[in-house]
């Protein structure tokens, strides 16, 4: 029997357990009532202050008082970067730690009763060089404080994780539990598609802006954190229900800094020996004025020769030229004013895109796209603490896709001829800005941090797209069908998505903290308004176990998809068959915005945290996210395709993770996921699907109902002890596919057939060291060890005399690293 609940049920269920956690635990109590009555007099108080390296306040900043090595308190900073500790009169240790970040000591520090104590600790973020300040094992992955469903990785995981694109920073989000990855390097969050998923840097939202992809590059080396979050997060974030990414830039200080990675090309054997391919990349940051105004510059180029064995020679190659820079500055225009400006700009040109073993050179397209992104964000402390943050920024994507030639686009069991079928070019714009206000904690039944802040996007899409003819043939050639378009003029599509929220984050006692909120969110494509309430909290259950419990719900919309709702504006098809039957049918594509609604999601999970013997940390964590309202185009008579707001995704999924630190410096991760991604409605007709048939329902593309992951790294013995040796492995289920005959009409809907189980595992071993006073990384490794092709193209036609024949390009490969880390 299946149990149904509603929202209703789900949210007083949820509601019940946070409120009860604090009914057990007479400590949880005490402290409640104190702040009811007051401190006791025979007190003294602790005031922190904490900032990064340029003096930029840090929030959520863990601070301990300790006693004989043991916690007596903590508490956490607030927006402003301060935390307010209450201790008996006497000797302390304090350690500040937040991930990411070297942890820091204040080794002796007397306090006195009735008296408050100032400390001012400043940060300094972990980079690959060392640094003279006390560095303590490294932060425990149990925050008792963070009620999202968090998975991250630092800078020093970046650069540590083999994986075969380290060019690409999209490449390792695939290692970070609950995240899949697929072979066009977007990932999926939650079994959400990429146009669910929000993508932020430095607060900014960087998505493609119509379609939703992340497309932004960046060079790996510049970020000093990743961050994804799929469930109780905030009620500030909205427009993407599968979960965020938040990329987190390095800060330059006062010191000047320089490296440089993979200035050295790399050679391949395929077909003969040949550039693979050159890929440098760099970053250089410092002070233009000393404890005022700081620069960051990162470079990030690549050159790719893509070859496809199964080609013919001189037809065989994809050449790929891209380059990626960003520029940062960072002000100190006043000390509780920090002002940050930023630049983003991406080049790239691929001359045979498309290529594969059924798709030779003349059917590729030239690619050439290019974005950029400005934008300018304030810090201001208004306050002891309350802080006000505002920004704005302007995001532009350009794509044009042009074709080898205006031949007929041909279809047949052998693989496919002729020229691509569609000229695309096209603009997509983001004009945003936004603001919080992060309010001065204040006590009421314990302490309440308010935040209230809103933000509104413009989005423009504009596009050229023209198509020619499209055929279907039989073994011996013979015509089957016939696709026709009568192109439209260029068109324009925009929407201004306008959006407030409050948060309210509630500390009832020390081992209790409960987050309520909701978002209100407009959207003018559609006209109308959106409301999303969202309560979830966290309980420390056991300290000296670190065992925590976390629970939440919350409703998440997504925004509207201008590049799916563009169908409506693209022009008609006419379909002519010509075998079995004769017939000819005109399908339309119809958009009407007072039709559709926008996307809507309950997303609820429960998760459970504990330090095993042997400092072993295991999170358990079960995650449903179930929607209403997918937009999709559904058949209607006369061969009309309507869009309607009918679809219907369900995701849920379970999971493991596994977190040690072998050696002081040397972390590694374990994570099993089983989970299942399935809609009512698994085929997107549009006008460009060459699909024919009834929709059905099943997994979605993207469904992988086990993976797992695992990665780490540790000190080679003996003699090679100066070696450090990395891993990775992923191991998934192969994605489903859809089965057609050569007519292009359905057989068989997904599920049925699956690609072959995706296995990989990468080894490194590098080595730093000292020459001529500056400090260099030496690197070799190998990728796909076991020299798995893991396919991601099949010929999936019935009729076809290769038929679920798996092509992959994967293979082992031996790469090498050079990185110059800049002085020692």
């Amino acid at each position: 029997m299946v149990l149904k609940m509603s929202w209703h049920i789900k949210h007083r269920i949820l509601v019940v357990l946070l409120l009860c956690s604090i009914l057990p635990w007479d400590e949880t109590r005490a402290s409640a009532e104190s702040l009811w009555q007051g401190a006791p007099a025979l007190t003294g108080q602790l005031q922190v202050t904490v900032t990064d390296q340029n003096g930029q306040p840090l929030a959520m900043v863990i601070v301990i008082a300790q006693q004989n090595d043991k916690a007596v308190a903590q508490e956490r900073t607030t927006p402003s970067g301060n935390a307010l500790l209450r201790l008996a009169p006497g000797t302390y240790k304090i350690l500040v730690e937040k991930q990411g970040f070297y942890t820091t000591a204040v080794a002796k520090l007397d306090i006195a009763a009735g008296q408050q104590s100032p400390v001012e600790v400043k940060l300094q973020p972990v980079r690959e060089y060392k640094e003279e300040i006390e560095v303590t094992a490294q932060v425990s992955p149990i925050d008792p404080e963070e009620i999202s469903s968090a998975q991250a990785i630092t800078a020093s995981d970046i650069s540590t994780i083999p994986y075969p694109t380290a060019r690409d920073y999209r490449g390792v989000l695939a290692y970070i539990p609950g995240v899949v990855g697929d072979s066009g390097q977007q990932i999926h969050i939650a079994g959400a598609s990429t146009q669910e998923i929000q993508d932020y840097l430095d607060g900014f939202e960087v998505s493609q802006p119509a379609g939703g992809a992340l497309s932004l590059r960046v060079n790996p080396d510049s970020l000093h954190k990743i961050d994804v979050r799929s469930s109780r997060y905030s009620s500030q974030f909205g427009k993407g229900s599968g979960g965020l990414v938040d990329l987190q830039v390095q800060d330059g200080d006062n010191r000047f800094r320089i490296n440089a990675t993979d200035f050295f090309p790399t050679f391949q054997t395929v077909k003969g020996f040949q550039l693979n391919n050159w890929t440098p990349r760099g970053y250089f940051s410092g002070p233009l004025i000393k404890d005022k105004l700081w620069f960051d510059i990162s470079h990030e180029g690549e050159v790719d020769y893509n070859v496809i064995k199964e080609l013919p020679d001189g037809a065989d190659t994809n050449r790929l030229w891209r380059t990626a820079d960003l520029g940062r500055l960072r002000m100190n225009v006043t000390p509780g004013n920090v002002l940050t400006a930023s630049a983003v700009l991406n080049l790239q040109d691929s001359q045979n895109a498309g290529i594969s073993p059924f798709d030779p050179v003349s059917v590729s397209v030239h690619n050439h796209n290019y974005l950029y992104l400005l934008g300018l964000k304030d810090q201001i402390t208004l306050a002891q603490d309350t802080l006000l943050e505002f920004g704005g920024a302007f995001h532009r994507n350009k794509a044009s896709s042009l074709p080898e030639g205006d031949l007929p686009y041909v279809l047949g069991p052998e693989g496919r001829s002729g020229n691509f079928w569609i000229t695309n070019q096209n603009i997509s714009t983001r004009t945003q800005g936004f603001a919080n206000l992060y309010l001065r904690p204040w006590k009421l039944a314990g302490t309440h941090q308010l935040t209230v802040g809103g933000r509104a996007d413009r989005v423009l899409y504009h596009a050229d797209i023209n198509r020619g003819t499209v055929q279907f043939v039989d073994g011996t050639g013979a015509l089957l069908r016939q696709i026709a378009f009568a192109n439209a003029p260029p068109f324009s599509l925009s929407s201004l998505e306008s959006g407030a929220f409050i948060q309210d984050r509630w500390t009832p006692g020390q081992r209790v903290i409960i987050e309520t909120g909701g978002r209100w969110d407009h959207d003018s494509y559609l006209g109308r308004d959106f409301f999303s309430p969202r309560i979830a909290g966290t309980m420390l259950i056991s300290a000296a176990s670190e065992t925590k419990f976390s629970a939440g719900i919350g409703i998440y919309f997504d925004r509207s998809n201008l590049a799916l709702a563009s169908n409506g504006s693209q022009g008609t098809r006419t379909d002519e068959f010509f075998s079995p039957l004769a017939a000819v049918f005109t399908p339309t594509f119809t958009v009407d915005p007072r039709l559709i609604t926008l996307p809507r999601y309950n997303n609820w999970s429960v998760a459970l945290e504990r330090r095993l013997p042997g400092k072993l940390y295991a999170r358990l964590e079960y995650l449903s996210r179930h929607g209403a309202h997918g937009w999709d185009f559904a058949s209607q008579p006369g061969n009309n395709f309507l869009l309607l707001s009918d679809k219907k995704d369900r995701y849920d999924g379970a999971q493991l993770t596994l977190r040690k630190e072998l050696k002081r410096g040397y972390p590694a991760m374990v994570s099993y996921t089983r989970s299942r991604a399935t809609s009512n409605q698994t085929v997107d007709f549009a006008i460009d699907a060459l699909l024919v048939g009834n929709q059905v329902g099943g997994t979605l593309p993207w469904d992988s109902p086990n993976q797992l992951q695992t990665w780490g790294s540790y000190p080679l013995p003996w003699k090679l002890k100066k070696f450090d040796m990395a891993w990775s492995s992923i191991w998934r289920s192969g994605f489903s596919f859809v089965t057609i005959d050569q007519l292009g009409q359905i057989v068989s809907g997904p599920g049925q057939f699956r690609f072959p189980d995706f296995f990989t595992v990468n080894a490194t071993v590098e080595r730093k060291f000292g020459f001529h006073g500056y400090l260099w990384a030496a690197r070799i490794g190998v990728d796909n060890v076991l020299n798995r092709p893991n396919p991601n193209v099949v010929d999936n036609d019935v009729n076809s005399p290769t038929f679920l024949t798996f092509f992959g390009t994967d293979h082992r490969t031996l790469n090498g690293r050079i990185r110059f880390l800049g002085k020692k």
